[in-house]
């Protein structure tokens, strides 16, 4: 009982930290920037950004996952899992290779930008990597910290730049990726130094984990079905629309808000895998802790869907002024999706924990498919607003079917309440939006 008091303890303080910070960063300045530099421009960010993260698969191929599965159980060696440090810098390379790959096949995509992106993905892989060892250790009030320090320390030098105190006239695309490359950077130094300091991480001699790397290939393929359901939208967009870089700038302004709302689900997956890997032989604390994830993050969709939909005229006009009335309508349905994300991030989570990868990756990769095939039919003839009927209804139904699987894997009884709904609230938005 003692455990699952201080995990609910830890897990707020880490909700209330990303609260207070990520929200400001997501509606605050990325929001500006995507202002200050118009929607095409940044709908040619957007695109750029999915497809470096869709391809940031490969700068973790699952070991994150790994560490915070591994390292949690009970009696791990440290030492066990140092090659999987060596494993992450080959994995650096792979990652640039298929960056270059990228660029060449696609010479209209402005290459600095892609290459700016991908060394922001690539520093946060290395960030959320180490993070994963703080997790794993439970040290859960020093991970509420390094959570949000790069944000912390990204806010106030951006705010700065945008205000032209700093290097007037350079509110452009480029010198934003170099303020998040720096901000990481400090963040990571700080990261580390904790990490020795702790003894938390054991890095070693030079060694190529590959026994290690064969056993995260299944996070790997989880990760970039993932990925390429949630981030390539601006990409399909951009080759299925006539106005394809301006729909991303669309697109990409309503999903801002469906991304400050998946920092809570994020956040308690975070928590909850290791939470589940270290108390797998009891069930009380398993089930409990799936009910008040599954509960808490439905309630907070569910909520905050009441208030974008009530509020989604005021709420364009006030985040976009001069662009509202292309997103009062597209805001709601996109916003939606919030709800078949909540239930992935706790059951996909549930399944991984239980090593079922199999049934996970099927889900995902049945609703990327169904995915691709909505967008192109329903992307040239709506725009952004045909890519986010699709993304409702692709991530309501994978939400729906993992909680099935899950709970008929776990022979727990299957709460039906969530279904109906889950199922009459999208419905509900769907047919009146």
């Amino acid at each position: 009982m003692i455990a699952a008091q201080t995990y609910h303890r830890s897990l707020f303080r880490l909700l209330f930290a990303n609260i207070l910070i990520k929200p400001i960063w997501i509606l605050g300045v990325d929001r500006w920037v995507q202002n200050e530099v118009g929607w095409l421009a940044y709908g040619q960010y957007y695109t750029v950004w999915g497809l470096a993260l869709t391809a940031g698969f490969l700068l973790d191929l699952g070991l994150t996952t790994l560490v915070q599965r591994e390292a949690a159980a009970p009696n791990h060696s440290s030492e066990k899992l140092a090659g999987l440090f060596w494993t992450k810098g080959l994995l650096l390379l792979v990652y640039f290779f298929a960056i270059a790959s990228i660029a060449w096949f696609y010479p209209s995509i402005p290459v600095s930008w892609l290459f700016g992106a991908a060394i922001v993905q690539a520093l946060q892989s290395l960030y959320v990597y180490f993070r994963a060892w703080v997790t794993a250790a439970q040290d859960f009030a020093a991970e509420v910290w390094f959570s949000v320090l790069d944000k912390l320390l990204l806010i106030p030098l951006c705010l700065l730049w945008l205000s032209d105190i700093l290097l007037p006239g350079s509110v452009r695309i480029p010198f934003y990726f170099v303020l998040q490359a720096t901000t990481l950077l400090l963040s990571l130094g700080i990261l580390i130094c904790y990490l020795y300091q702790r003894r938390f991480v054991h890095i070693g001699s030079f060694q190529l984990s590959f026994t290690r790397f064969r056993m995260a290939l299944p996070y790997a393929l989880i990760v970039l079905l993932m990925s390429a359901h949630t981030r390539l939208d601006g990409f399909l967009l951009t080759y299925w629309s006539t106005d394809g870089e301006w729909e991303a700038g669309r697109f990409a302004a309503a999903n801002r808000l469906v991304d400050a709302a998946n920092i809570i689900g994020y956040l308690v997956v975070s928590f909850l895998l290791p939470f589940l890997s270290r108390h797998a032989p009891n069930a009380a604390y398993v089930r409990s802790a799936i009910d008040h994830a599954r509960t808490g993050l439905l309630l907070f969709a569910l909520s905050a869907l009441i208030g974008v939909a009530g509020l989604s005229p005021w709420l364009t006009s006030w985040l976009y002024p001069g662009g509202s009335a292309e997103l009062t309508a597209l805001l709601p349905i996109l916003f939606s999706s919030v709800l078949g994300y909540s239930l992935i991030h706790v059951y996909g989570t549930v399944l991984t924990a239980r090593g079922a990868f199999g049934s996970f990756q099927l889900i995902l990769g049945g609703a990327l498919l169904l995915h691709v095939c909505c967008s192109a039919i329903w992307i040239p003839a709506e725009g952004a607003l045909g890519s986010a009927r699709s993304t409702l209804l692709t991530q309501v139904l994978a939400g729906l079917v993992l909680m099935f699987v899950a709970h008929r894997q776990t022979r727990q009884p299957q709460p039906i309440s969530s279904y109906l709904v889950v199922i009459f609230t999208t419905s509900l938005i769907w047919f009146f939006w």
